[in-house]
């Protein structure tokens, strides 16, 4: 139930908030940043100027293979994870902290099963400039994985993937704990901790959530585009970090936040509203699952 409510919530989350995604992908890459230096709402009216509406859902097919079983991979993480450091909690392991644990193990799993490479060919579709021909480089899923390991390798699709996992890890750490936290505190505000929330409450909770990740979560989701774009200068992630701080400053680490925060709590907001309704409806559906 917790997966199949996370690829529709993951899904809905998609098709309403793509745009931002390219935008924020394309104000990290050291390549392309440079096209975008009179703010979003500029950036935004550039592409569509010069390379239609279209371009704003650049990459949504990767993205859609990432999203569905990646948000689903977030619930199931979540459902399968948090009640096993449930059980430790004030004897091996702090109190309040099963949900950031869990975060850990499932943005590890994220990150190794499926998301490095998915966002890889993202990243490559989505700062793929037209050229003088009007002609783009990476073309769909297919081609695009093809084309990088072809001219790159096969371990070409897991550049980043230290990034990734940090990224992953970290952003649902903050994500889990600061969700269960905020929903936790409308339920004792309810005085009914038992019954279901109201879809708005959810997406408060979810919104809020993914405002903190969107800004704490910002390092390691700029330094995975930097790792995955096209001609990258950097030999290793330590050698774009490092690369990053000598030559651009500590800001340069929360380049796209804001175009990241616009991204994901809405989304968040969407995605959590989603899930509790579409968990609830199965839960009653199916109860022999329960």
């Amino acid at each position: 139930n917790s997966t199949l409510a996370g690829a529709a919530a993951g899904t809905a989350e998609l098709l309403v908030m793509q745009p931002t995604d390219v935008l924020k992908t394309r104000f990290q890459s050291i390549r392309v940043a440079t096209h975008y230096n009179n703010g979003i709402l500029q950036a935004f009216k550039r592409v569509i100027s010069e390379e239609g509406f279209k371009a704003l859902y650049r990459g949504t097919i990767p993205v859609l293979c990432i999203v569905g079983p990646r948000v689903s991979l977030q619930y199931l993480g979540l459902t399968l994870y948090k009640p096993i450091f449930e059980k430790l909690e004030g004897k091996m392991i702090p109190s309040h902290s099963s949900a950031g644990l869990a975060g850990i193990c499932t943005g590890i799993t994220q990150a190794v099963t499926l998301v490095t490479p998915l966002e890889m060919i993202k990243v490559r579709q989505q700062t793929d400039l037209m050229n003088a021909a009007h002609e783009r480089k990476y073309r769909g899923l297919i081609q695009t994985g093809s084309l990088i390991v072809k001219e790159e390798g096969l371990f070409a699709l897991y550049n980043g993937l230290l990034a990734t996992v940090a990224r992953q890890s970290w952003g649902l750490v903050v994500k889990f704990s600061a969700y269960t936290e905020i929903k936790a505190m409308f339920e004792r505000a309810s005085g009914e901790p038992d019954k279901q929330l109201a879809p708005w409450k959810h997406m408060v909770s979810g919104g809020l959530a993914n405002i903190l990740v969107g800004v704490l979560n910002s390092p390691p989701d700029v330094v995975k585009t930097r790792m995955q774009d096209d001609n990258k200068p950097y030999k290793t992630t330590w050698d774009c970090v490092k690369s990053m701080v000598k030559n651009e400053g500590w800001l340069s680490f929360f380049r796209g936040s804001w175009l990241r925060v616009i991204r994901i709590a809405p989304g968040g907001a969407i995605q959590f509203a989603v899930y509790e309704q579409v968990a609830a409806y199965l839960d009653k559906a199916n109860p022999s699952a329960l």
